[in-house]
């Protein structure tokens, strides 16, 4: 397991101990000569184990000790042997090595993959004025309240049956919220840029924020079964999808892989939670052991982009929606797409399950019921099923969450509104999360 590093000392703007910078020189500067297939002088960089077990002059990292470690020394300009032997690298690379022996030396041998992620240096500026849409939603499991990720702001509503209100609101980051996520302890977690924050429900407090790790925004959050820790979905568009397992308590990324090879749009969890399914923008939806990061199977679900997944409550069908406007269902164990919806006019960017029914929200702003769904025989498309239209917005729908039996179900707009509906298709909610005041509040 990772280690936070608690210390305030930043290294380029990198924390010191954090692993992915000194993957990344280790990948590009050490690997060369020091892989398993060329271990030059015996030593070996591929994996912790390897480089502490050092080569044939002994061991080259003593945790916690960088200026008694020769991975450190031997980068000197004036250093016999020097390393690497034709550049000398810049005093912020020794400096990031350096203090990453200082804090331990974790690992994170998915930045250390090939094809691992560049993260690219970026400065958030503030929001636009007046851009704040509504990018996350997320019902608890007793149902009764409501997150919400609007512009830069985690929000907590109470869902009674005379509609949502707002019991809480906090800025969470400069960035947007792009998800959000219940704990089994009725705490909240929210990702944006390169940041996961902890909240306290009551009042909105943070309580833990994660920047150590991540390479770009954090797309998906989903909370393990056992508690303590989250699956983290975040990754570079077009390179690389990762997921991450964090421990809430401490904040540490105790394993990372790569998923996809574009974004991570999805996740959901299976019930036993030992499965999390992942959708991506390869096109692809996949099946990942939680405790190891295996692959166990994988679906070309779309012609392009997949933006939305779910899995229904028993875990036999997931369904999918796609940037090429079609909405699929997936018999799990056959692999097989039981239902296929095309034709239709945008893209499906979210969908849910809810009271045995499919909701999907498209990017022309309709939100979308699918109840009675019968299977199809082929690859053909079928229309099988009832579908009613719920309501449309003005722009687009980014997200949509339901309670389990499909009671309240509730979207969010581009424009930044939440909608919500009763299971008759009633709609009970139109809120305006610019306006809206917190409940009892001035």
């Amino acid at each position: 397991m990772r280690l936070v590093i608690l210390m305030t000392v930043m290294v380029s703007g990198v924390a010191c101990g954090d692993p992915v910078p000194a993957m990344r020189l280790l990948r590009s500067q050490c690997l060369g000569c020091h892989s398993e297939s060329k271990h030059k002088g015996g030593l070996v960089l591929g994996s912790r184990e390897a480089m502490l077990k050092g080569g044939s002059s002994g061991a080259v990292v003593r945790e916690g000790k960088p200026e008694e470690s020769p991975l450190v020394g031997l980068l000197a300009a004036g250093a016999d042997p020097h390393m690497p032997p034709k550049r000398q690298l810049t005093a912020e690379e020794v400096a990031v090595l350096s203090e990453w022996v200082r804090g331990g030396a974790a690992w994170d041998a998915a930045a250390l993959a090939p094809d691992a992620a560049t993260v690219r240096p970026v400065t958030l500026g503030a929001l636009p004025a007046g851009y704040r849409p509504v990018m996350a939603l997320a019902v608890s499991p007793d149902g009764m309240r409501l997150a919400a990720g609007c512009g830069n702001e985690v929000l907590v509503f109470a869902v009674t049956d005379g509609g949502l209100e707002l019991r809480a609101r906090a800025v969470a980051q400069m960035d947007a919220v792009q998800s959000v996520a219940w704990l089994g302890d009725g705490r909240l977690v929210s990702g944006a840029f390169r940041r996961v924050v902890v909240w306290d429900v009551e009042g909105l407090v943070k309580e833990r924020e994660v920047t150590e790790g991540l390479t770009d925004r954090v797309t998906a959050l989903v909370a393990l079964v056992e508690g303590g820790r989250v699956l983290v979905a975040d990754g570079l568009a077009g390179e690389a999808g990762m997921v991450r397992v964090m421990e809430v308590a401490t904040g540490g990324l105790e394993r990372s892989w790569k998923a996809h090879d574009d974004t991570v749009f999805a996740m959901a969890l299976t019930g036993d939670g030992k499965t999390v399914v992942t959708a991506g923008g390869d096109k692809f939806v996949k099946f990942w052991e939680v405790g190891s990061g295996r692959e166990t199977m994988r679906v070309e679900a779309h012609g392009t982009q997949v933006l939305g997944m779910a899995l229904n409550g028993d875990g036999t069908q997931l369904v999918t929606g796609g940037a090429d406007r079609q909405l699929k269902v997936w018999d799990v164990k056959t692999r097989e797409s039981t239902v296929t919806l095309s034709g239709k006019p945008a893209a499906f960017n979210a969908v849910v399950w809810g009271g045995g029914a499919v909701y999907a929200a498209t990017d022309d702003g309709a939100l979308v019921r699918y109840g009675d769904l019968k299977a199809h025989t082929g690859a053909q498309s079928s229309e099988t099923g009832n579908e009613k239209a719920l309501g449309r917005s003005g722009t687009s729908l980014y997200c949509v969450a339901a309670r389990a039996d499909g009671t309240r179900v509730f979207a969010g707009s581009a424009e930044g509104r939440i909608v919500g509906w009763d299971r008759d298709g009633k709609q009970v909610d139109d809120v305006d999360v610019a306006a809206v005041k917190v409940a009892g509040g001035p």
